[in-house]
């Protein structure tokens, strides 16, 4: 496998950390990956090998305000983001033409990218939203709820914590210790985000069809987004839509002591639709 990194300067001028992995040989698909809320794109280096290793090339990057990217931790737009992963596919498919390309992003990531695919209709053969952002628990906390719609709305540039639970990352100790441990991992949020991100959500959920083949997977115990939102976005949609449930498994099923199993489905997938 083969590993390159560079910072990328956005359309509107601010530096993007990229990142990409390389099979050996010539790849035959591509893969580009968008990270969650918090987090960022080197926690994915050993998904990257197992994609590489069945000869996918990845291309990710940190989104604004997370990882090695510039912005104020946790400041984030969904429509930035949009156009970030917009210039992601387009490095890819500069560099490896005519190849097919497949998405896949985790949680806030999940929605950023079915947003991506709904709004801008990119000739993909695929892609796959891990755990998605399709809902959020603290629309039945109400007054919180409409605090950070006002609020995202008269001041987006004020940061929160975000509360997010580290313990319900994974149930695979290891990786809880990892992440509270990581320098780059942070639990920050801003009101503009919250704002942007609840109507993401809305604006998804309210999808009739889906544009691209779609495959969503999603832990039953994941208590940091919402697996039953999952459940209804499938039920609701037409196209071809897919989802996989684990039952009991937490919030990132890449990082699950069951993920060689996870991995699996998720490629067997992905080469059904190559």
């Amino acid at each position: 496998m083969k590993h390159t990194e560079e910072m990328h300067k956005a359309a509107d001028g601010v530096e993007i950390y990229r990142q990409q992995w390389f099979p050996d040989d010539e790849p035959r698909a591509v893969v580009c990956l968008v990270h969650g809320l918090g987090e960022h794109s080197s926690r994915y280096g050993h998904l990257a090998k197992r994609f590489t290793d069945q000869g996918f090339a990845v291309f990710a990057m940190d989104l604004r305000g997370h990882g090695k990217s510039a912005g104020t931790r946790g400041d984030l737009r969904v429509t930035q983001a949009v156009e970030d992963v917009d210039e992601l596919l387009g490095q890819a498919t500069a560099q490896f033409p005519g190849l097919p390309v497949f998405i896949y992003g985790h949680s806030l990531g999940g929605l950023i990218t079915m947003t991506y695919t709904v709004q801008r209709r990119p000739e993909i053969a695929g892609q796959v939203a891990s755990a998605p952002a399709l809902d959020s628990e603290l629309r039945d906390q109400r007054v919180k709820f409409a605090l950070a719609n006002l609020l995202g709305g008269v001041a987006p540039g004020i940061i929160l914590p975000t509360g997010l639970d580290a313990d319900g990352v994974s149930r695979d100790p290891e990786v809880v210790a990892a992440y509270k441990a990581d320098p780059l991992v942070h639990d920050k949020g801003s009101t503009g985000l919250a704002k942007q991100t609840f109507a993401a959500m809305d604006a998804m959920m309210a999808q009739s069809s889906f544009p691209v083949p779609l495959l969503i997977i999603h832990g039953t115990a994941d208590r940091l987004t919402v697996p039953e939102a999952s459940k209804t976005f499938v039920n609701n949609v037409t196209g071809d839509v897919t989802l996989i449930e684990y039952d009991g498994m937490f919030h990132e099923p890449h990082n699950e002591p069951e993920q060689q199993e996870v991995f699996e489905d998720v490629h067997a997938w992905m080469e059904s639709r190559l």
